[in-house]
């Protein structure tokens, strides 16, 4: 009888402490330092790891980019993008308003640092945010423009590094 008391507390304990607070405001403190999605891309042409970066600084801006590397040789290949400018953190809602954006517009994916492009900066990308107990994974709802609907992801999830 009293296993069956203490099961579905422990179980109770253990899906609490798991979740992620969804109602508290995020800090800003608790936002700044570097934060990394990595994903795995493979098919029978190729194989990559993607990683996408943001730095959030104390100074409420950011630096945003993505670039490739060989999951092989742990060697990075190229930058897909960067973006950099200010962001503004409202509870759990972030602005970020670029001012400045290189893309890699030629036939892959990536390209060196020196070849990405200027293109217009995106003037407001806004995210809902959600930061485990631990500080460590911050999911974003990332709402879809109309032009790059079909390749949004519009939930991210970062580790803090």
């Amino acid at each position: 009888m009293k296993s069956a008391i203490a099961y579905p507390m422990i179980a109770f304990f253990f899906f609490h402490t798991a979740c992620i607070d969804s109602e508290a405001p995020i800090l800003p403190g608790a936002l700044t330092g570097t934060w990394k999605e990595r994903f795995e891309i493979e098919n029978q042409d190729l194989k990559l790891v993607q990683v996408e970066t943001i730095n959030f600084y104390d100074n409420d801006t950011f630096e945003r980019w993505m670039g490739y590397w060989d999951p092989d040789t742990n060697v990075m290949l190229g930058y897909r993008y960067l973006a950099e400018g200010n962001y503004t953190l409202e509870g759990r809602r972030l602005m970020m308003r670029e001012s400045k954006r290189l893309l890699h517009v030629g036939g892959t994916f990536y390209g060196e640092l020196d070849q990405l492009s200027a293109v217009n900066p995106y003037p407001e990308t806004w995210a809902d945010l959600a930061l485990d107990e631990n500080g460590t994974r911050l999911d974003m709802y990332l709402s879809c423009n109309p032009v790059s609907s079909a390749r949004c992801n519009p939930k991210k999830t970062f580790t803090k590094l």
